[in-house]
């Protein structure tokens, strides 16, 4: 079950995540990097009804916000506001990057949080025992198991930026309410 001091590591970027707090409107995630990023652990996206910040307890890093790059160093907090395509801060640095990413979700469908960390998790965990394809940005290759985690983070306001808003609701009504009616899972039911 998914509760405070669960963990688990990234095994393409070897992020250790490790969940501080959680409530059916805020968490609280703890990030390790011990080396430097060669690529974001979550593709780029948005959110809606969802605001995050970063708090970087160590190290420094870059992150995109809107297209742009910033920086993060140590003792600083990036706000990625909802509505703006971003990527979360990788370690750019020559240390190790500990960071703890607060996220507030306004108005999230019932389960919404536990489900989204759920889905990371479980992906990061078949992915490390070669259960699941995924594609370069980390997410399902397989399109039915693609368009369900398009269904299970767009109940918390979590969108992939490469699709409108629009289309991903479409899809995620359609073929990923479909994939849920056949059986597929995109979430472990150890971390629901």
């Amino acid at each position: 079950m998914l509760e405070v001091g669960a963990r688990v590591t990234n095994p393409r970027s070897g992020t250790e995540f490790e969940l501080l707090d959680m409530s059916d409107t805020h968490f609280v995630l703890r990030y390790t990097m011990a080396e430097p990023s060669r690529a974001p652990d979550f593709a780029e996206h948005f959110h809606v009804g969802w605001h995050e910040e970063f708090k970087l307890l160590s190290g420094e890093g870059t992150y995109r916000l809107d297209g742009k790059a910033g920086t993060v160093k140590a003792g600083e907090t990036a706000v990625l506001p909802e509505r703006i395509r971003h990527v979360h801060p990788m370690n750019t640095g020559s240390g190790p990057m500990v960071m703890e990413q607060h996220a507030t979700v306004t108005d999230p469908a019932p389960g919404a949080i536990r489900e989204t960390l759920g889905f990371f998790f479980s992906i990061f965990e078949w992915d490390a025992a070669g259960k699941i394809a995924l594609d370069r940005l980390g997410l399902p290759r397989h399109p039915m198991k693609f368009a369900l985690a398009g269904r299970v983070l767009g109940r918390a306001g979590g969108y992939d930026a490469r699709l409108p808003k629009g289309a991903a609701d479409v899809a995620a009504a359609t073929v990923g309410r479909l994939a849920e009616m056949l059986g597929y899972e995109v979430i472990d039911p150890k971390w629901r």
